[in-house]
């Protein structure tokens, strides 16, 4: 598409010293480090079909963030917390350098040689809208940040230098992190090597709030301290400058965007991201059946194409949590968010049915077990997923299904090429049966189809399969059927 990186397929997030600490406790021995992560744990992501890992929060931090947060309570997340688990933000940035707690940029370059030898390639974080208090540019070129044009240092908007909290639209301040200038020519020339030094060392990157400094958004955030110094809109978009940078020296980097808002949404495709969020999906998977059924009609190919799913993420509650504890709903959401196509985002803790979040501040979560369950579901829908029409943007949703379930039932096609594929999920609390038709059944008079989720073939007629086949679903239930093969 003359962008780059485009990749559909399924991501994985992993919350890097979290993971480390996890990893420690697994083999009963001290893993501190990028370069001690053991090689058999690449092994298992390759195994589950993933081809892009996103170990978030591998950059510098400082000291300012950390005290900041052991200066807060967790109790709402973990009521066992203590000040060690406490790590600080991995959005309180203040270079873009490894962590040396995590070891050096070698170290990550050797990361990435290690996940492509496995065909996998590896995402960072970009965070464009803030950076750490003690970011050493804070203290040598200030301008370089929105600053208070009266010294009034509003406490809720400016730290005790005058400096702006990063802030989102509402302008609700996130007081551990300060405000980059996006109308200061010197930030934009920093933040835009910044980004171009992450995609030296990744493959990917996944850009933080990436709206917020889009030149219109920035402008009606800050415009009561940008008028006051006197700075005007820049010609053209950060993002422009930056990705065109970033084009030059990785080509096929893939570029994926947080944004929560269409019309901003566009705005960065247009600009040259590869894949934006997609949070209405979540959000219809949380409402009633028919939500979902009508967000999925209003879908086009291309907006699925470029459109990163998910369920959960470190921003939000688990899914498990989100459908209060009803893990047959969370694995019927998550079949959805990951056969829709475009992006898949899977978090570290989804496949086993985790509901406790982790607090992207804390080195764990709660203590739970995994739910075997899920655990095996997962492990058969990963390996459905490497199927080409699931990574392919081909999708027909199923408008003419019949039965007295039928509004219960959500089903559509995922094709590429001679792979072909019906996914059924009765998406309610009740056992049920629909009539689904396959529009594009191929033969003369019999025809296969591979149930892929338990392994098992049926024989059906033509006939009975193009004016629409009986499928019985438990409640929650979902079924992938391969046909044409």
């Amino acid at each position: 598409d003359g962008q780059g990186g485009r990749l559909a397929g399924e991501r994985y997030q992993i919350s890097t010293r979290p993971w480390l600490y996890e990893l420690s406790k697994k083999y009963g021995r001290n893993i501190t480090k990028l370069n001690e992560i053991p090689t058999e744990e690449f092994d298992i992501l390759e195994q589950n079909g993933v081809d892009i890992v996103w170990m978030m929060g591998i950059w510098k931090l400082g000291e300012y963030g950390l005290e900041f947060d052991r200066n807060n309570t967790y109790e709402n997340v973990m009521p066992d917390w203590s000040i060690e688990d406490v790590i600080g933000s991995p959005f309180a940035i203040t270079e873009y350098t490894c962590n040396p707690e995590l070891g050096t940029d070698d170290d990550i370059y050797n990361l990435r040689t290690e996940l492509r030898q496995r065909g996998m390639k590896l995402m960072l974080d970009f965070v464009p809208n803030h950076s750490a208090h003690d970011c050493p540019l804070s203290d040598s070129d200030i301008y370089m940040y929105i600053r208070d044009p009266d010294s009034s240092h509003e406490v809720d908007r400016y730290n005790s230098r005058g400096i702006a909290y990063g802030s989102d639209i509402g302008h609700r301040p996130w007081k551990d992190v300060i405000q980059w200038n996006y109308f200061d020519s010197k930030t934009i020339e920093t933040m835009t090597k910044n980004f171009v030094k992450v995609l030296t060392l990744a493959d990917a990157v996944r850009c933080d709030v990436a709206y917020l400094v889009l030149n219109d958004v920035f402008e009606n955030a800050w415009s009561y301290e940008l008028n006051y110094y006197q700075y005007t809109k820049p010609e053209e978009e950060f993002w422009s400058v930056a990705i065109k940078a970033a084009r030059e020296v990785n080509k096929d980097a893939i570029i994926l965007a947080e944004s929560y808002y269409d019309e901003y949404s566009k705005q960065l495709l247009d600009l040259g991201f590869d894949y934006v969020y997609d949070k209405p999906l979540l959000d219809n998977l949380l409402l009633t059946t028919n939500d979902v059924k009508e967000f999925l009609r209003s879908k086009t190919n291309e907006s699925w194409d470029k459109a990163c799913h998910f369920v959960e993420n470190h921003d939000e509650q688990r899914i498990v949590f989100k459908t209060e504890g009803n893990y047959k709903k969370a694995m019927a959401a998550g079949t959805i968010g990951a056969t829709v196509g475009g992006m898949i985002f899977m978090n570290h803790g989804q496949w086993e049915g985790k509901r406790n979040k982790l607090d992207v501040h804390l080195r764990r979560a709660t203590y739970e077990t995994d739910n075997l369950e899920v655990k095996n579901y997962y492990k058969k829908l990963n390996q459905v997923l490497l199927e080409p029409a699931f990574r392919s943007s081909n999708f027909y949703y199923i408008d003419n299904m019949a039965g007295d379930k039928k509004d219960d039932f959500i089903s559509y096609i995922k094709e590429e090429g001679d792979n072909h594929y019906l996914v059924v999920v009765n998406y309610s609390d009740n056992q049920g049966c629909a009539t689904v038709p396959i529009y594009n059944i191929k033969g003369y008079k019999y025809c296969l189809l591979h149930e892929a989720l338990s392994d098992q073939e049926y024989i059906k007629t033509i006939t009975e399969v193009k004016n629409g086949m009986q499928i019985c679903l438990d409640a929650w239930e979902s079924q992938i059927f391969q046909y044409n093969y």
